[in-house]
């Protein structure tokens, strides 16, 4: 029906923009999407200056300055996981990345945290790239998996490192204890090179990131070959460490590699306080998922991050509701 000129018109034309606007709002309540309203300026945790914590997060920065008009972002130098959750619950970040196995003891109080207790009021938002265990060996060795490895001298990394963790809980899956090595080396990054191209021990590992510098500079070094990492132990170690995932470093990681080799690792996770109100947590979790392949550009780390593993793997803490909100949404969560 044509809308007529005069009074009478100009009534129904009031009517029908009216019932139009309050039938948009009955539609925006009943979705329940967030209000558009969100924060001007966001800080995000993340690591050293040449670590990949610190390119993930200048990519997500760069995101949110486009999509989410009026926000401003930067991402800040930190010791790591551990600072990075300390400052989302002490309001120095808005929101910080953090290891999986950081999250989940944070959440329940143990490790880490097991002298002050769960920590309250944190959440997940999502994860992002694997830091898989890289286990090497000089391709001579004759050690191509972990059966391989008892009674051979091997570095597990520095004390109080995730590298170090992971390997002592891998040994202790495999029910081959520490002592039953010739020789358990807890060297820093600097002193691996030297001791397995010198051959003062027959393996050392590395959990990061991949590709990731150290290990190519290894390979320039000396002929290096990976220890595959799966089986009977690896799965009991994910029955007993749920922050664990399976990984795969792929053979276009590093030079000469010539398959991919299966392992564990972690996952970094974006995580933030209960401070972050929900439009804020909707938004950017949006923005980040409908711009992945931006992500993907910034480092070959991040080449494989599916939406699907970016919303189930490696949360433990409670799911901020913003993020949850988008997610259910688009079918990532059920």
């Amino acid at each position: 029906m044509a809308i007529q000129g005069g009074p009478g018109g100009t009534r129904f034309k009031g009517m029908l923009v009216n019932g139009i606007a309050m039938a948009g709002c009955a539609v925006f309540l009943t979705w329940g999407v967030p209000a558009p309203a969100q924060a001007k300026t966001l800080t995000i945790g993340t690591g050293s200056n040449s670590g990949i914590y610190i390119q993930l997060g200048k990519a997500i920065c760069d995101i949110v300055r486009r999509e989410m008009r009026g926000t401003q972002c930067s991402a800040v130098t930190s010791t790591g996981s551990i600072d990075n959750l300390i400052g989302i619950k002490k309001g120095t970040f808005d929101l910080g990345i953090v290891q999986s196995d950081v999250q989940y003891h944070a959440v329940n109080g143990t490790g880490t945290f097991a002298n002050i207790g769960a920590v309250k009021g944190i959440y997940s938002l999502f994860s992002a790239h694997p830091e898989s265990l890289a286990i090497v060996t000089k391709k001579d060795s004759g050690i191509g998996d972990l059966d391989d490895l008892p009674g051979k001298r091997i570095d597990i990394g520095k004390v109080k490192s995730g590298t170090n963790a992971t390997m002592r809980l891998l040994f202790e899956a495999m029910g081959t204890p520490l002592s039953s090595f010739p020789l358990v080396a807890t060297l820093d990054v600097k002193d691996q090179y030297g001791a397995i191209c010198g051959r003062r021990v027959d393996a050392t590992a590395f959990l990061a990131g991949h590709p990731n510098t150290g290990i190519r500079k290894l390979i320039k070094l000396c002929d290096i070959g990976f220890v595959r990492a799966d089986g009977v132990a690896v799965d009991r170690l994910l029955a007993s460490s749920p922050y664990y995932v399976r990984a795969l470093i792929s053979k276009d990681a590093y030079d000469g590699m010539q398959e991919d080799v299966p392992t564990v690792g972690l996952v970094a996770t974006v995580m933030a306080s209960d401070k972050l109100d929900s439009a804020t947590a909707y938004f950017l979790t949006k923005a980040v998922f409908e711009n992945l392949s931006f992500i993907h550009s910034k480092h070959r780390a991040f080449l494989r991050l599916h939406p699907l593993e970016m919303a189930r793997k490696g949360m433990t803490a409670p799911r901020h509701p913003g993020a949850e909100q988008y997610l259910k949404e688009v079918g990532r969560l059920p």
